[in-house]
């Protein structure tokens, strides 16, 4: 099959689609008698994506999307319209919502290798930027040596393994390996580079001949899209997902409640989804990328992220290529999670299992001029973030208020009765959620220290990058002694949702620079609440 004849006719297969039959009752609809009754802990279900933008979910308002369990899991529970992670890269995105901190606070501040130059920011970790032995005493913990467990920032999952729910893990880990009860991961069928491996050449001997379509990026040759004539039981996804429906039985044969995460690769490159589950992309609505939309944008973005991973010198029908796999891995994904949550319909644990959907971080699809990530455009920093527990929480919630994925972990932590630390700046969502405080942050944070990356054309001469995003205000710069121009960009999500037209150099809008820096510096220093 040709690609193009392959474009007009592959569709998402709803023959796949396992859908979840219900999801529990709600609190209001308890009895008295169980009311009066101890409260078990409740088991813990965190489904996480990989590089899984918000709107690759058809709950976050994205007609093409196919992914009816989630849907119907946010449907039932609480979604968040703008999670925002706290590194637009998975190893300091995930350390940090694990830890509760900030990346500067709990390292790395990128995924690669040490900057030439150490920067002031981090000379200040001794200097009450942040407190090691506070936030392990908050966590009844101290330091020795053995088989503590502890690394050097506190881990909040160490909270729930002395509380007898070490966290278990499926697929996945990326840090702090010794705090999980790991059950491995599962062989890709491509490399990052959409090569056959020898997985995929022993499943199918003529496994180059069921490569459909392959696009990849121009400087890297990382496959960002594809489709492939496989089973889609042969595929990652799904046999993480044979994994977690196997544990979960056997987890519901015991008494104690569980904490389990299953952490998919996809939508991770390499990209690509077998036929069925490939969504026409006739049917995406997202914009092409237009090099006029570049010429005002920070020069970072024009050189380094363009170099890095450019979208403009891929065709349309590349870009349509790699569009309809990103979708169609989430669909494969969403599949998953619907025998998943059949199961633990099936042992009678779902209602009082807390279901958690969320990512590290988003993933750019072309639009801006750009592919993949390291950016703070919206598709790059919003996170999903569903929260679902038919005993402990409220059904078909949303929440506009922007929150923080540092707030993640807290919050379950409340949700299964366990104390927060006081000494981590994450604090727990469930007073928003309960609607006992109406307002959050007034800013949200994310950053990267470009001159720690592994790609030579992000690292040299550069450095820390700040976004401080408020409701209707976004400021980017770099926030760096070693790097003299800020190259900033501003943008008014209110009235330019898109992040189209850059007003950093609009004197209009110094105040509202003045204002968003002077928010980066005290949060940097630890003083912005």
């Amino acid at each position: 099959m040709q690609r193009r004849d392959f474009l007009k006719t592959a569709l998402f297969s709803t023959a796949f689609v396992s859908g979840v039959s219900g999801m529990g009752s709600r609190p209001s609809e308890q009895s008295n008698a169980d009311k009066a009754k101890p409260r078990r802990r409740p088991n813990i279900l965190w489904i996480m994506f990989d590089d899984g933008r918000a709107d690759a979910l058809g709950c976050y308002g994205t007609k093409w999307a196919n992914t009816p369990n989630i849907d119907r899991i946010a449907q039932n529970g609480v979604l968040f319209t703008t999670a925002i992670v706290q590194n637009p890269v998975c190893v300091p995105s995930r350390r940090s919502m694990k830890t509760g901190n900030y990346c500067h606070q709990s390292g790395p501040m990128a995924m690669g290798k040490a900057a030439q130059q150490t920067p002031a920011y981090m000379k200040g970790k001794d200097k009450g930027v942040w407190d090691r032995e506070a936030i392990l005493q908050s966590l009844g913990l101290v330091e020795q040596s053995g088989d503590s467990g502890i690394e050097d920032v506190p881990n909040l999952l160490d909270i729930w393994t002395r509380a007898q729910m070490k966290p278990i893990n499926i697929g996945k880990i990326h840090g702090f390996h010794d705090q999980w009860d790991s059950l491995g991961d599962a062989e890709q069928l491509l490399d990052v580079f959409g090569k056959p491996t020898a997985f995929f050449k022993q499943k199918y001997p003529d496994a180059a001949e069921r490569i459909l379509s392959s696009v990849r990026t121009k400087t890297y040759n990382w496959q960002i899209g594809g489709v492939l004539d496989v089973k889609p039981e042969d595929t990652t996804p799904w046999r993480l997902g044979d994994m977690a429906v196997k544990k979960i039985d056997q987890l519901s044969k015991q008494e104690e409640p569980f904490f389990l995460r299953v952490s998919f690769h996809a939508p991770h490159v390499p990209c690509h989804v077998p036929k069925e589950f490939f969504v026409d992309p006739e049917k995406i609505e997202l914009p092409l990328p237009d090099k006029t939309q570049l010429e005002s944008k920070p020069e970072f973005e024009k050189n380094c992220l363009r170099k890095y991973a450019g979208s403009l010198d891929l065709t349309k029908e590349e870009i349509d290529i790699s569009r309809g796999t990103y979708y169609g891995m989430a669909g494969l994904v969403d599949v998953q999670v619907g025998r998943i949550v059949k199961e633990l319909e099936k042992t009678g644990l779902l209602d009082n299992t807390i279901i958690a959907v969320n990512s590290d971080q988003g993933f750019g699809l072309g639009e801006h001029g750009l592919w993949k990530k390291r950016a703070f455009y919206e598709d790059y920093v919003k996170s999903p973030l569903i929260i679902n527990c038919p005993e402990r929480l409220p059904g078909g919630k949303r929440i506009d208020e922007p929150v923080e994925m540092i707030d993640f972990l807290p919050t379950l932590l409340e949700l299964s009765d366990l104390e927060i630390p006081d000494a981590i700046r994450g604090k727990s969502l469930v007073p928003l959620i309960t609607g006992k405080v109406k307002k959050w942050r007034r800013a949200c944070f994310c950053e990267i220290d470009h001159s720690s990356s592994m790609y030579n054309e992000l690292r040299n001469g550069t450095g820390r990058r700040v976004m401080v995003r408020t409701k209707n205000y976004k400021l980017i710069f770099f926030m760096d002694e070693r790097v003299k121009d800020k190259d900033g960009a501003l943008y008014d999500l209110k009235n330019d949702p898109g992040e189209i037209r850059n007003l950093y150099n609009d004197s209009k809008y110094t105040h509202v620079i003045d204002e968003l820096e002077s928010y980066a510096y005290q949060w940097s220093k630890g003083e912005f609440f």
